[in-house]
């Protein structure tokens, strides 16, 4: 257990385990729950540039507001995070997104759909990071990698819930039908939290006063109580210090380029396909294709980390990336045509290029000490959401062309692969220096 786990195990190990495993399951639905508001603006993007006329470039512009708010719920989650606790940063977190998601159902104007927009970012920005270090901190130090990219990239299994549900919803009922379902059932997940989400052990263990819930947690989890002492919380600024520089920097690259390709991917991919003539089902069912790649390819990606380490991993899953990239530029794929190798595809980037992206959080929570954790992937989190931004502004250029949408994604992940290979605390392989506590 990071940060304090020095004793013998508790010989309620079944349960103990299950405890584990629970926790790490709720935290993991909040960023399921993160995925599918996160993706409902683009899923609904190219019926409300028909409903109601609206330019690309409009668009765009309510896409670039919702990044300013995730960028600056990023940086408010890490530091509640590190100060008052990662449950209030992850409940408040979830929280707003879900109710400025239920809300966009009703907006009635531009100015509205902006505003909410950019109020769901700021709930949105934090989650995954928290949630990251979250499930970092209820792992055991084998399972911690895989624990963290099956957490993270839970945010495309609510894209392909999302994706699903926008296939069958949007012709039947309607964009506004997607916000008021996502929106309802994120509130009612939100409740049952409240009840059952534990507070980080790892937190609890730096605030004596809290003493009590810790050893109720601890017993919980089988573990022996630390030694009861307050522990400083080091400035943000130690973050670009000494060795711990490099790897701030190089993450912080790494997630600006990643995020500018998964949310240029969410926000994007379907008016793309739209402008290339797939029909409304298809575009939908693009995006849907590209998270279930992304799925699959992170869990595998976390398999690879642990035998061979995040330095060999991430970089080759980036340069694989890259390739299917100027496939899909150049390959003469038409709609009708070659709407099933589009699909492969696509599920091929995601395979890759997504999952490198989900699997970067693992690293992030191995490359920062606890005290400076939450901090450290709010900033990293933060360099993602600047990238998120940029992407909403150069998507209305980018998807009226299927060859330079797709070689500016390349472009990016040649960016995100030299970024991976700058980084210093990369996961080393498992029973290589993996059992000491980070």
């Amino acid at each position: 257990m990071a940060g304090y786990a020095t004793g013998v195990a508790s010989p309620r190990k079944g349960a103990a385990g299950a405890y584990r495993l629970g926790v790490v399951l709720l935290v993991a639905l909040t960023v399921v729950l993160d995925g599918l508001d996160n993706q409902m603006l683009g899923l609904a993007a190219p019926a409300l540039l028909h409903e109601w006329g609206l330019e690309r470039g409009v668009l765009g512009g309510i896409f670039a507001l919702g990044f300013v708010g995730m960028a600056l719920g990023t940086l408010a989650a890490g530091q509640i995070g590190d100060t008052r606790g990662r449950r209030i940063a992850l409940l408040l977190g979830v929280a707003v997104f879900g109710l400025a998601t239920l809300a966009t159902g009703f907006a009635s104007a531009v100015w509205q759909l902006a505003l909410l927009k950019m109020l769901a970012g700021v709930g949105l920005g934090g989650v995954p990071g928290t949630a990251a270090a979250m499930i970092a901190e209820f792992s055991t130090a084998r399972w911690r990698s895989l624990a963290v990219t099956f957490g993270v990239v839970c945010v495309s299994i609510g894209g392909i819930l999302g994706g699903s549900a926008a296939a069958a919803i949007l012709p039947a009922l309607g964009w506004r039908w997607l916000f008021w379902c996502s929106g309802v059932l994120t509130l009612v997940v939100v409740l049952a939290l409240i009840r059952l989400l534990p507070e980080s052990p790892g937190f609890l263990a730096r605030h004596p006063a809290r003493r009590a819930e810790l050893e109720q947690v601890l017993d919980r989890l089988g573990e022996m109580l630390p030694r009861a002492e307050r522990q400083e919380v080091p400035p943000l600024g130690a973050l670009l210090r000494g060795d711990l520089a490099r790897s701030t920097l190089g993450l912080s690259l790494a997630m600006f380029s990643g995020m500018f390709l998964v949310y240029l991917m969410f926000n994007w991919a379907p008016t793309m396909l739209a402008a290339q003539g797939f029909a409304l089902r298809d575009t939908s069912l693009g995006l849907t294709f590209y998270n279930i790649g992304g799925t699959t390819g992170a869990l595998l990606a976390a398999l690879a980390i642990m035998g061979l380490g995040s330095r060999v991993t991430l970089p080759a899953l980036a340069g694989l990336a890259v390739l299917v990239c100027a496939f899909l530029a150049v390959a003469p794929l038409q709609a009708g045509n070659h709407n099933v190798l589009m699909m492969v595809g696509l599920g091929l980037l995601g395979l890759t290029g997504s999952a490198a992206q989900s699997a970067m959080f693992a690293l992030g929570a191995h490359a920062f000490p606890l005290p400076l954790r939450a901090r450290g992937m709010g900033v990293m989190g933060a360099a993602g959401r600047i990238g998120a931004l940029v992407s909403a502004v150069a998507g209305s250029w980018l998807v009226a062309g299927r060859g330079g949408f797709f070689a500016a994604l390349g472009g990016l992940l040649i960016v995100n692969l030299l970024s991976f290979l700058a980084v210093r605390g990369h996961i080393p392989p498992l029973g290589r220096g993996r059992a000491k506590d980070l």
